[in-house]
């Protein structure tokens, strides 16, 4: 990686609240054998992004096929690695643009390498949906860049299928994301609260888990298992005024339930590390793109499913709803340490930067 500049296509790195851009900054400050410097070529916010390393830049190509074509074709033969969802590239989803300028910059530059995580897929859609014809044009185009890329890398076995159907290609390799909350540095932990559960993310996936919970919700206020619900992240739209409404029917006291809003992730942490258990709506086909699951096997915090546990980790360490209220202390505990064990080893981010890296080396 060191002979070539290494560049990362991305969305928009921190303080901007995007989790791609975030994964990216983060896959780059663990990246092993640490290249000189890293360029960033950004959908926007490049004045004010915060570089993962000194002398790493960020460049800002503003979602325009022309001016990224020009950043690529100044900087030559590189390392190119680009996270791709197509909603951050094109309102609908659908940067066409994409594959003819990373054809046309490998045509020019040969020696240059191409890696393309697919954060994203499209799904699986009826003809009578009004965003069929768009999953169908997202599906060229992927199939698009998969015949440029060198290196195809996606999070859940799911995408994986969907990727190696799309692109045709059977060598797609499989990285889940890392946590996105780093483990704050601070005392030891305070003795965890066994009725206090967190709710983090962003306001659609809130209200996914919240619709999916709510009638053990109001089982445990009532039995007493849950005596505070955290709330964390941005709300104001209308998923988060959807969530209210859903709330308000519970009948649960307004102490109860703490809308925290959006938290600096020192305060997300302390949470996390205080709280006994997390509400997700993570599946056995979506926990390897669940950051919300991986900052839990970070802290040692429960991870509360609504589906019955499967036979294979990181779902086997979790918690069933029905669970709840039954199961021991001593049982959480043996289920949190071996999901933190299962991360250290999987899915933290030297592990994830590592497995990208050699990724390189075999292509």
């Amino acid at each position: 990686m060191n002979e070539r500049p290494f560049v990362i296509i991305t969305t928009r790195v921190p303080p901007s609240a995007c989790g791609i851009g975030a994964y990216s900054v983060q896959l780059r400050r663990h990246w092993p054998k640490d290249p000189s410097a890293v360029e960033f070529l950004v959908v926007d916010g490049a004045a004010e992004a915060a570089i993962a390393r000194e002398g790493d830049i960020a460049t800002q190509f503003n979602a325009r096929g022309r001016q990224l074509a020009k950043e690529l074709e100044r900087i030559g033969p590189a390392d190119v690695l680009l996270h791709y969802a197509g909603r951050a590239y094109q309102r609908f989803g659908c940067p066409a643009w994409m594959p003819t300028v990373l054809a046309n910059w490998k045509k020019k530059f040969p020696a240059g390498r191409l890696m393309i995580f697919f954060h994203e897929m499209p799904g699986d859609l009826p003809m009578t949906s009004r965003h069929y014809w768009l999953g169908q044009l997202n599906s060229r185009i992927i199939r698009r860049l998969s015949g440029v890329a060198d290196v195809l890398v996606t999070n859940t076995e799911h995408h994986a299928a969907q990727l190696r159907k799309i692109s045709r290609r059977t060598d797609v390799h499989l990285v889940p994301v890392g946590s996105n909350i780093e483990v704050a540095a601070a005392a030891p932990p305070p003795a965890r609260s066994e009725t206090e559960f967190v709710l983090f993310g962003m306001s659609f996936g809130r209200l996914q888990t919240l619709q999916l919970f709510e009638r053990q919700v109001r089982q445990w206020h009532t039995g007493g298992q849950l005596t505070r619900l955290h709330l964390i992240g941005p709300g104001g739209d209308l998923f988060s005024s959807q969530a209210n409404e859903l709330m308000g029917r519970w009948q649960i006291g307004g102490e109860v339930v703490v809308r925290h809003g959006l938290l600096p992730s020192s305060e997300v942490s302390q949470l996390l590390s205080s709280a006994r258990f997390t509400l997700t709506n993570v599946s056995s086909e979506t926990w390897g793109k669940s950051t919300t699951l991986m900052a839990c096997a970070a802290h040692r915090c429960a991870v509360v499913i609504s589906a019955a546990r499967p036979e294979t980790p990181p779902l086997r360490h979790a918690v069933q709803a029905e669970e709840v209220g039954r199961i021991s202390p001593a049982e959480i505990d043996r289920r949190t340490a071996a999901l933190t064990e299962w991360y250290h080893t999987n899915a933290d981010w030297p592990v994830i930067a590592a497995r990208l890296a050699a990724l390189w080396e075999r292509n």
